[in-house]
């Protein structure tokens, strides 16, 4: 490793080894979902996650075809679409889905897990945070002072 830059073989194994957490949780999430599906029988709170889980899929994919398009501008960042009002769409989507699956499954496990993968994307977006005012400096956090986060709500009516 190049002296000097060891730290970022540290940075790059806990960002790896925390996906693979990331995605080993989300497909039990998956899985207890199904195995407990409806487990309460709570007909409203089962019709609610399959609101949440719609919704969640919308935002998913509409930030992500926002990025896809500006694919080719990496070297700024995106403020159209979806990221005009929230600055994290894409782990919105997922807290979205996330919460949805938690809400289909009504069961303590699934509870649990979707507690540890709703903490996970947290802390991820305090990281990417982090990165992109390195990378981007002051012009972000000007992006940071005006769009919220996560909260939708917040950046429509702002």
């Amino acid at each position: 490793m190049v002296k000097g830059l060891d730290h970022l073989g540290n940075e790059r194994t806990l960002h790896l080894i925390g996906h693979v957490l990331y995605i080993t949780l989300y497909i039990s999430l998956i899985a207890s979902s199904i195995i407990f599906y409806n487990s309460a029988n709570l007909a409203t709170l089962l019709y609610a996650g399959w609101i949440i889980f719609a919704c969640g899929v919308v935002v998913l994919v509409s930030s992500s075809q926002t990025r896809r398009k500006s694919y080719r501008m990496r070297e700024t960042f995106i403020q159209s679409g979806l990221y005009a009002y929230v600055r994290h769409p894409e782990f919105l989507g997922h807290m979205l889905i996330i919460i949805s699956l938690i809400s289909m499954a009504q069961h303590p496990i699934s509870v649990a897990i979707g507690l540890v993968l709703l903490s996970l994307l947290c802390i991820e977006i305090v990281e990417e945070e982090k990165r992109n005012i390195e990378k981007f400096g002051e012009v972000y956090k000007d992006y940071m002072r005006k769009v919220p986060r996560i909260n939708l709500l917040a950046g429509i009516i702002k």
